[in-house]
């Protein structure tokens, strides 16, 4: 792997993996709120919405860390050719 691609790899893998976070830090707090909120407030309604969203955010950012992670081995020479 050159390290221009090694670099390019890592730097989608970081995008990917901050924007990740992101969401899932919503989706905590989604959840927290709804461990505590009354099931027929705006607070839940709101809460169940929120986590909704971010676990259909958080589905495309984990195949971009996947396939950013893919690149770290399909550049890499077979170790059998030598």
């Amino acid at each position: 792997m050159t390290t221009k691609t090694y670099e390019k790899s890592f730097v989608s893998l970081k995008r990917h993996m901050a924007e990740y976070l992101r969401q899932l830090e919503k989706a905590i707090a989604a959840i927290k709120m709804l461990e505590t909120a009354d099931s027929n407030s705006e607070e839940f309604s709101q809460a169940l919405a929120d986590l909704h969203v971010a676990a259909t955010v958080l589905e495309p950012y984990s195949e971009g860390m996947v396939e950013a992670i893919d690149q770290f081995t399909e550049d890499r020479p077979d170790e059998d050719e030598g």
